[in-house]
């Protein structure tokens, strides 16, 4: 009976030299949070675990739930040796999230995957499983909390597919600088979208300014650089022929162009996001 293991353990917090009577038992995670809950010391915890007419079942999920629940590495690692997790790693309800464990340990910024996140279509149901499975894969905090925060209460409206925020007036982007090529410098500036364009505004020399229709670029991406622990993503080029550098890039700052992006996403998501092709540069 699984209830005498829960107070076999919880008798370990008030008698530390007591005996736990040879039986065969189970102990569960379940059995393990309550003795926790009640006060047990860890070796009380361990000698229960240890004692060989004891069963252990726990699950990969379970050693995450107990890691999050504070449990001590010592009690962890007696469950291991007893019962040692299988290699299998869980696997989430929503396979999209699979994707975005992939791009987390490619190294992409934390920045770009709460993008991806804001950006990803139908919204995120989270199960628990799907929360055991981005814990154990060191997902951060944050970004399972704007994954939770896609699906907007239970009540929210679905979004018609295809359907985009008409653009406020004016959308100013400061502190960018146009990538010169050629003959030409780079120049500072910011962009202006409005409608469905894009405007390029240079200070004090109105003969550099354009403007150009959002829905005829090629493709829009990040030019990244590689940085310990994340990449960082300092240039947004909008076909091959825009490429905008933020103006605070050397500082450390890449607010400017993923504003551009986020923009972009959120305003005409029609329009090709990705890496140019290989064959294009």
């Amino acid at each position: 009976m699984k209830h005498m293991i829960s107070r076999a353990l919880m008798g370990t917090a008030f008698l530390a030299a007591a005996t736990v009577p040879a039986r065969a038992d189970e102990v569960t995670v379940q059995s393990i949070l309550i003795a926790q809950g009640a006060g047990a010391a860890a070796g009380g915890i361990i000698s229960v675990i240890n004692d060989p007419a004891t069963t252990v079942a726990v699950t990969p999920g379970d050693i995450v739930t107990l890691r999050a629940a504070g449990v001590p590495d010592a009690v962890i690692t007696a469950i291991e040796a007893r019962a040692p997790v299988p290699g299998v790693a869980l696997q989430p309800d929503d396979a999209r999230l699979a994707d975005l464990v992939r791009l987390m340990k490619s190294g992409i910024s934390e920045a770009i995957l709460l993008e991806h996140v804001q950006h990803s279509g139908a919204p995120f149901e989270l199960s628990s499983n799907d929360l055991l499975y981005l814990k154990q894969n060191g997902v951060l905090e944050s970004t399972i909390g704007a994954l939770m925060a896609t699906s907007g209460g239970s009540h929210a409206a679905p979004r018609a597919p295809g359907a985009a925020p008409a653009v406020p007036r004016d959308l100013t982007f400061d502190d960018l600088v146009l990538v010169g090529h050629w003959f030409h410098k780079d120049r500072v500036g910011r962009l202006v979208m409005g409608g469905d364009t894009l405007s390029w505004v240079v200070a004090n020399d109105a003969d550099k300014n354009f403007t150009f229709q959002i829905a005829g670029l090629e493709k829009v991406w990040f030019t990244c650089q590689t940085r310990t622990p994340e990449n960082f993503c300092y240039q947004i080029v909008n076909g091959a022929r825009f490429p905008f550098r933020d103006g605070n890039g050397e500082s450390g700052s890449n607010a400017s162009v993923v504003e551009v992006m986020e923009a972009l996403r959120k305003y005409f998501p029609q329009v090709a996001f990705g890496p140019p092709d290989a064959t294009k540069g």
